[in-house]
């Protein structure tokens, strides 16, 4: 069976098709491209697939317009993932969670059910969940992300310039771009810094007492950055999407 599955989120339309075999191809479409010319000719290049399904947090016009795309190539519909208070062993905190959030604690959790962990997505957002190893979400958190910042420091000062390039230090800058780069960095590896630091003052552990588990476009520049065990997956939320769709 060839599986197309779509992570929707705020900046972009990732994609995937796998099959027994693991992942046959993948890519993305851009929020800002004309998905009414890019969705026809990404369908003609993927080929034939028997099941789509997608956690869409765009909206629900992405969702009908992916939906009528899926249906008018392949004659199938479009699974869209909705968030279960109790799923695969993992029972949220509270409703209205986001879709993506949820997936990835599933896949996260699938992967390892040994350890506390913080599930971390660093895109247009950056969201935190504290999951703990039998399943129980705590909460999190939702703040802007780098990108974001760096817009609305541009966007609501007199002199500050928009960041372009990527950070590479959370030192003390000596300009004002690497001042921007380097403390927007330093300000999200605080926040799950001491996420870790808070496990290791309660319950007397250590930092490898809680596993990261990193998603998103600047997953990657933030792993380095980060106390104790640290894994990053850029498609976690499409992992979590097979998990969303088995039998408990």
């Amino acid at each position: 069976m060839r599986i197309l599955e779509l992570d929707a989120g705020n900046s972009r339309l990732k994609w995937r098709v796998s099959d027994t075999d693991g992942i046959v191809s993948h890519g993305y479409l851009a929020n800002s491209d004309d998905w009414h010319q890019e969705l026809p000719l990404l369908m003609g290049q993927i080929g034939q697939i028997d099941c789509a399904r997608a956690s869409i947090v765009s909206g629900n016009e992405r969702f009908e317009l992916l939906n009528a795309e899926i249906d008018r190539h392949f004659n199938i519909p479009l699974l869209q993932a909705e968030v279960k208070s109790e799923w695969r062993g993992v029972r949220v905190a509270y409703p209205g969670l986001g879709v993506d959030r949820w997936l990835a604690m599933l896949a996260a959790n699938h992967q390892d059910q040994r350890a506390d962990k913080l599930v971390v997505s660093c895109g247009t957002a950056i969201t935190l969940d504290v999951l703990s190893n039998d399943g129980e979400h705590s909460g999190g958190y939702i703040v802007p992300g780098v990108g974001l910042m760096k817009r609305m420091l541009h966007a609501n000062t007199a002199q500050l310039p928009m960041v372009e390039t990527a950070a590479s230090d959370v030192m003390p800058g000596k300009n004002s771009i690497d001042c921007i780069n380097n403390g927007i960095l330093a300000m999200v590896a605080a926040m799950v810094n001491t996420q870790q630091a808070i496990h290791k003052t309660s319950h007397k552990a250590s930092y490898k007492d809680r596993v990261v588990y990193l998603t998103g476009g600047d997953g990657a520049l933030l792993k380095p950055y980060i106390h104790g065990e640290c894994f990053y997956y850029p498609e976690l939320v499409m992992n979590g999407l097979a998990l969303a769709f088995e039998d408990a």
